[in-house]
């Protein structure tokens, strides 16, 4: 199913979704909480990647237990989620989507993930996003699903899991309220930050192995030249042709991501006498990754 962008998800709030037979089974051994008990605080949630964890913990603060199904150093397109996840996604009252229809693990895993609880709502935190960046062709990149790299899409996702949390926990609101504003303050900071550091790059390209940070590139007027295409490694004629773009392109360090193979980077890297450093766009610390990558990135392009 296509994904709308500036729709509400495609689950409306307070839809009662489905747990599988595992995790049933798993409940039932372990206790399952009751209704009332589910009302607590602090409120369960779960999410799919660690930095949506880290908007979810700055907004909900104290009032929240955050569960994250893909940790961190793993990839989304093949990870399994482990029985213990599903016991404690079972507790959960909210699951917060990426959304995106490309993110292989929600695609994967998310429906039968939800079958079966009573008791938990989802909310697609990209509801609402707008338009995203274009490609070089002009083509929409809605085949990236790594939104959370962009600055700009994330403070309307931050604002649709600050809203599903004030209607799940009202007496919250306040709290929840003003820990949205703190975030919100701390992106365009952020912001403001990094279109300083990257000023003057506008149209430099760098390397990366996994296509993650298009919108990344996008938001701030750069180029990205991914090794992998379409979930695959290149081939032989591929690698060489890669090659000789990113030498012509003056390449000087070839970026791999944690959870994926460097091999292909790697050879890459010894052809352009360039070096392989890692960047993480699964980590945590939201704020301070982005910030770290883009002077990374920054150092590499000058």
């Amino acid at each position: 199913m296509p994904w709308k962008r500036g729709q509400a998800a495609e689950r409306p709030p307070g839809r009662i979704l489905h747990l599988g037979t595992l995790v049933v089974a798993a409940l039932m051994a372990l206790g399952a909480p009751s209704r009332a008990l589910a009302a607590e605080l602090p409120l369960v949630v779960s999410v799919s990647v660690p930095p949506q964890a880290y908007f979810v913990e700055r907004i909900g603060g104290e009032r929240v237990e955050v569960h994250v199904l893909v940790p961190p150093g793993t990839s989304p397109a093949t990870y399994e989620p482990s029985p213990r996840q599903m016991v404690a996604l079972g507790r959960s009252r909210l699951y917060v989507e990426v959304g995106h229809p490309d993110f292989l693990f929600e695609q994967r895993h998310l429906e039968t993930l939800l079958t079966g609880n009573t008791q938990v709502v989802t909310v697609d935190m990209a509801a609402g996003t707008g338009t995203f960046c274009q490609d070089e062709q002009g083509r929409e990149l809605d085949g990236d699903p790594h939104i959370w790299l962009s600055p700009r899409l994330m403070r309307t996702a931050a604002a649709n899991i600050e809203a599903e949390l004030v209607r799940l926990d009202p007496e919250g609101a306040p709290y929840y309220r003003q820990n949205l504003e703190s975030l919100l303050s701390d992106i365009e900071r952020l912001d403001l930050e990094l279109r300083q550091l990257l000023s003057g790059l506008q149209g430099r390209r760098f390397m990366v192995f996994h296509p993650a940070w298009s919108h990344f590139a996008c938001e701030y007027g750069l180029r990205q030249m991914a090794i992998e295409s379409g979930g695959k490694e290149p081939g032989p004629a591929q690698l060489v042709a890669t090659i000789e773009e990113a030498r012509r392109e003056g390449i000087r360090v070839v970026f791999a991501q944690k959870g994926f193979s460097d091999r292909s980077a790697r050879v890459i890297a010894a052809e352009l006498d360039a070096r392989v450093e890692e960047l993480d766009p699964l980590a945590h610390d939201w704020l301070e990754n982005l910030r770290f990558s883009a002077g990374r990135i920054a150092a590499a392009l000058r």
